[in-house]
């Protein structure tokens, strides 16, 4: 899958990147049949995960490991219906999205120690290995959006298609709820979600492809389809006290701007308190919003900028998805300066 490494900095470059000044880039890796999206780190063990979606060329959804210091890759599990978002739970699993209309939600137990080279039987739908199982009760539609509460005791999940909802999964009573913009929280049966909650009148969006925690607990959505990042506050923390089911849910809009499109995946970036936002648009860009403004920080004229991750040492990795004329990459950003994008 990883066919060469490349080191890049700066500027217009050989595979097309146009980078803002005061920026560069060096490559992880290239993927000859890969379509890399949504990453997830393990910044103690410098292993970066990220799925790999289907697409005219990646005839496989996986999900695979890069050793940010050696490069070295492994694909752990092939053989999924669509991999379109990962993240990791409170419990150190890696949760796996799989983007198909009755998707479902797979949990990796103890990914530092997963053996590579396991696979989903389409006929059963079983693993090869045992520590890596579909988790049911997260519902049944095109998942890829994931996030946690900050108290760890709700996990936010979303249909990822035009006309899709928001769901909360509630670790402590087990149970699926889906978002209604006028009663809150309503509880739905996790094998016929999205039924239920169309008959329960739940809000429906235009496809929502990302969820995002602040620190202070709010939830950003990343509504592709409308433009725009809402923001559900459902947990607060105020002076480091959280605050849940005393308040009442709000759901409003967030961010806003012309220049952004077709918002995707988001990352906050806690060392520069930023969020980093991947826009579909053409050309594809990756957006820095500072609280006031939106800066082009990296934008390609015909591949796909499909995932963002800011890791706590300030790196912000970046997958670029191939266009005829170009490979997958994994990249990382550094910043020559501290200041504004």
């Amino acid at each position: 899958m990883l066919v060469l490494l490349l080191g890049c900095q700066g500027g217009r470059n050989m595979i097309g990147l146009v980078i803002a000044p005061g920026w560069t880039y060096h490559s992880l890796g290239a993927w000859k049949q890969m379509m890399p999206n949504k990453m997830a780190l393990d910044a103690e063990r410098g292993r970066l995960y990220f799925g790999s979606e289907l697409s005219e060329y990646s005839n496989t959804a996986s999900v695979a490991v890069l050793d940010v210091k050696t490069g070295r890759t492994q694909v752990l599990v092939e053989g999924l219906r669509n991999v379109l978002g990962l993240h990791f739970a409170p419990d150190k699993s890696l949760w796996v999205a799989e983007g198909e209309a009755r998707g479902e939600i797979w949990r990796m137990l103890d990914p530092a120690h997963f053996p590579e080279g396991q696979r989903v039987i389409a006929q059963s739908g079983d693993s090869t290995y045992p520590g890596f199982a579909a988790f049911l009760l997260a519902g049944h539609f095109a998942h890829r959006a994931i996030a946690f509460s900050a108290d760890q005791h709700k996990a936010y999940l979303a249909d990822t298609r035009k006309g899709g909802c928001l769901y909360r999964f509630d670790f402590v009573t087990r149970s699926l709820a889906v978002w209604h913009a006028a009663k809150g929280w309503l509880t739905v049966e996790a094998e016929d979600t999205v039924t239920m909650a169309l008959h329960l009148g739940a809000q429906q969006f235009a496809a929502i492809s990302d969820i995002e925690r602040l620190p202070d607990g709010t939830l950003l959505l990343a509504e592709s389809g409308a433009g725009r990042i809402l923001q559900l506050h459902d947990s607060v923390l105020d002076n480091g006290t959280l605050h849940h089911e005393a308040r009442q849910p709000t759901l409003s809009t967030w961010l806003e701007k012309n220049a952004l499109r077709q918002p995707v995946d988001m990352s906050w970036d806690a060392s520069r308190g930023w969020l980093w936002i991947t826009d579909d648009a053409t050309p594809s860009t990756l957006w820095a919003w500072d609280g006031h403004s939106l800066y082009d920080v990296v934008h390609h004229p015909v591949a796909r900028i499909s995932g963002v991750l800011a890791a706590p040492d300030g790196k912000v990795y970046v997958n670029l998805q191939r266009s005829e004329s170009t490979p997958s990459i994994t990249f990382v950003l550094n910043e020559k300066t501290t200041r504004s994008p």
